[in-house]
């Protein structure tokens, strides 16, 4: 895509992953982001054809949300929740290869995506009023043990949230999913050309920085150098 959608002033292309994640504890399984929708398995698509200016999307065989749970051994049916840092094209697409698991987003990141707001970049055919979903308001601790929680972070949309995850040997993993798309955009708070909410994203930015300095590691939402060489740079951290 263009890097300029990524950060204002930037200039020529960059190669954008579109990751998913998969997390199992306390006998349960959770799916943050969904990805891609396989219709963009097919360059001729419909989807692939109106995608927006700037965008052009792959999806190889074998890299789609059904796909690669197979290959960590888990069927669709075994996701207890789908997790959405929000509800972008990108980022809800693969949800429909999910069945009825519930979705789990802020209220008010699905009342934009419904309403879909002026300047937004939600895909109405991707927004299913029918879908089995749990809105909340604000953080929520999935196990209520501290292992998984879903924070809120506004900014990129108006409701948009992470994912913090304390793994077995204590290191804090942030999933920052779109609330900063680049290591670049946290060295040099650098915004996208149009955030939801460019004050609020600038706060996430500082809020992430802070984790760092105390020893998390930050997932960026499409930081090429995280998955240089794209499937085989899956890596797993183990939770009790």
């Amino acid at each position: 895509m263009d890097t300029s959608g990524l950060m204002e002033g930037a200039s020529g292309r960059t190669r954008v992953p579109i990751p998913s994640y998969l997390i199992e504890h306390a006998g349960s399984v959770v799916v943050f982001d969904a990805g891609l929708h396989p219709d963009f398995a097919n360059p001729e698509s419909d989807r692939s054809k109106g995608v927006f200016a700037g965008f052009e999307c792959l999806l190889p065989e074998g890299s789609a949300l059904d796909a690669r749970l197979a290959s960590c051994g888990i069927d669709p049916t075994d996701v207890n929740y789908l997790v959405l840092s929000h509800m972008h094209f990108d980022h809800i697409g693969g949800s429909v290869l999910l069945g009825d698991v519930d979705m789990v987003v802020q209220r008010s990141e699905w009342l934009a995506a419904v309403a879909d707001l002026k300047g937004e970049i939600y895909m109405p055919a991707d927004v299913n009023p029918d879908r089995p979903r749990k809105l909340i308001d604000g953080e929520w601790d999935i196990f209520n043990d501290g292992r998984v929680v879903v924070t809120p972070t506004t900014g990129h949309t108006p409701g948009h949230q992470s994912l913090r995850i304390l793994t077995d040997d204590g290191e804090t993993l942030v999933l920052c999913g779109d609330s900063c798309y680049l290591r670049a955009s946290l060295e040099t708070s650098a915004l996208p050309p149009r955030p939801f909410d460019g004050t609020a994203q600038l706060s996430v930015f500082s809020w992430l920085r802070e984790l760092e300095t105390e020893g998390a590691r930050i997932v960026f939402g499409h930081e090429p150098s995280q998955w240089p060489t794209g499937l085989e740079d899956d890596g797993v951290v183990e939770l009790a």
